[in-house]
């Protein structure tokens, strides 16, 4: 065990020396500065990632029991960027590090060299050298705060067969329009999903864009895309869409094939956005959904993961699943507690937190809600078993690579679609598993159109690229949404089922310019 000592809650105004050494009960040996500084930084961030992840689930769940707002989440954020972005901790963790480089004398502490330069390439990615590009990324979180909000409380919804309206989250419009047997009810939440688009810019989204961008080329970049990247993956966005384009370029022809072959299939109004999912595979849908019942879901999930030996290493773990009422609309994995090695050897396991958005009266929600779940339990499972000497190297901003963080867990959702997982776990509650002519109808109806999810993933990267590189007077809500509108039928060779400016990750700080991820992951 260390000593006890003191860790500062200001603002970090000076750097992080606490002791320029301090004794270590377990070695009985006197510890270096550079060891005292990155031990005391660990204990610091551990403690603000913490405070701003807490605030970050409370708001986002919408949570009544416990002290959250969008207020303490934007200063709990502040609170932990003032640490990462403090120019006197990245001066001393670059004047340690050389120091060691440049001493001649052996390294007996290895990981302290590691530690360094996680917390300077962290600092790096957070850097605001002017006290005008830190006032823009504060007064960006304030609005973002207020925007996520205000989306969350958004009414939503669409009217059903007997002309009553029914309430329904962005998940659940969309299971209506790949489930509905009425045209007219899918266009109707269809409508609703489109509707996001102009609330969000009519909400603060467009300011923030240009607030992105004001941020990113005062530090050097292109714009907001090229800062994100950069920092995410090591490389910028000319880099990246060199790698997309040839992507988008060699499935296009399957793209454009197999939307003729769904017209041929089911007719012209097939390609309209609210009948796609439907005509593809609504029908078969509703025959798998009693092998997919959502109470079966988690049990399934655990036995899936126990099979393949995968363990959470003494992790604790919140999971939220059911949709409801101005909660966020979408799934996530969080952690309010990185996994990390303290020097001592000490594991400190994760504290994770994860969502997904099940309805189980709907059809076809038991299967949604299992992806999800299978998808964010990958990343608790992921994260929770990084053994690493600092909290910065299990937590899923930047540095950590987006199609890093993406790939385990969307290996572990595409479980689901096996057929070998199907004939072990899809069963109904009277175990019976689900007929083998079921899921190869599953597979006829939507195998040949497979490139429409990867088409789809494309797009919000080719928008938020084209977003981005608008000049701010360029910037309105009809310009955006048409857009939007161009960038689908280019890519996706029409109108999205999910409308760009649906999609919430577009608003999140954490979650935009993000999408690439999932495309690199996916392929």
């Amino acid at each position: 065990m260390y000593r006890a000592y003191k860790v500062s809650h200001n603002t970090h105004k000076t750097p992080l020396r606490l002791f320029t050494s301090y004794t270590s009960s377990t070695t009985n040996m006197q510890l270096t500065p550079a060891r005292a500084f990155v031990d005391n930084f660990n204990v610091a961030y551990a403690l603000k990632h913490e405070a701003f992840e807490n605030q970050f689930w409370g708001t986002k769940m919408s949570l009544k029991n416990g002290d959250y707002s969008t207020d303490l989440l934007s200063q709990t954020k502040k609170d932990m960027e003032d640490l990462l972005s403090d120019p006197k901790i990245l001066a001393e963790a670059k004047l340690y590090r050389e120091q060691l480089e440049t001493s001649g004398e052996p390294n007996d502490d290895p990981d302290l060299m590691k530690i360094l330069g996680v917390i300077i390439r962290t600092g790096q990615c957070n850097e605001f050298p002017t006290p005008e590009a830190k006032e823009t990324r504060e007064k960006t979180n304030e609005i973002e705060g207020t925007l996520e909000q205000a989306r969350n409380e958004m009414s939503l919804g669409y009217t059903d067969a007997n002309g009553d309206f029914q309430n329904a989250s962005s998940v659940g419009l969309r299971t209506t329009m790949t489930t509905n047997s009425e045209e007219a009810v899918r266009k109707a939440a269809y409508a609703s999903l489109r509707s996001i688009g102009t609330f969000v810019c009519e909400e603060g989204f467009l300011e923030i864009v240009k607030l992105r961008n004001k941020l990113a080329k005062s530090l050097g970049f292109q714009d907001y895309y090229d800062y994100t990247v950069t920092n995410a993956e090591g490389f910028g966005k000319d880099k990246l869409f060199e790698i997309l384009d040839g992507l988008e370029e060699g499935t296009r022809p399957l793209m454009v094939k197999a939307r003729k072959d769904l017209e041929k299939m089911h007719g012209e109004k097939a390609l309209d956005p609210w009948n796609t999912g439907y005509m593809m595979a609504g029908s078969v849908i509703k025959k798998m959904d009693p092998y997919f019942p959502f109470s079966k879901s988690v049990e399934n999930y655990i036995r899936s993961y126990s099979a393949m030996k995968i363990g959470y290493c003494g992790a604790t773990m919140t999971l939220d699943l059911l949709d409801r009422k101005n909660k966020y609309s979408n799934g996530f994995c969080h952690w309010p507690q990185p996994a990390w090695v303290k020097p001592d050897g000490k594991c400190v396991p994760c504290k994770t937190n994860f969502t997904s958005l099940a309805d189980p009266s709907a059809v076809g929600s038991g299967l949604t809600a299992l992806n999800t779940l299978m998808h964010e339990a990958g990343h608790a499972a992921h994260f929770a078993n990084i053994k690493q000497p600092s909290p910065l190297f299990s937590q899923e901003r930047s540095p950590t690579s987006v199609a890093y963080a993406e790939n385990q867990s969307m290996f572990l959702d595409s479980l689901v679609g096996d057929a070998a997982w199907r004939a072990k776990y899809a069963r109904d509650l009277d175990g019976n598993a689900i007929p083998f002519e079921i899921h190869e109808e599953n597979i006829r109806s939507t195998h040949p159109f497979q490139v429409f999810q990867l088409r789809g993933m494309l797009s919000v990267s080719y928008f938020e690229k084209a977003l981005y590189e608008l000049e701010d007077e360029e910037l309105t809500a009809e310009k955006v949404q048409a857009l939007a509108d161009e960038i689908e039928t280019k890519i996706q060779g029409g109108l999205s089922g999910r409308p760009l400016l649906s999609v919430p990750h577009l608003v999140s700080d954490e979650a935009s310019c993000y999408y690439q991820g999932y495309t690199v992951s996916f392929v």
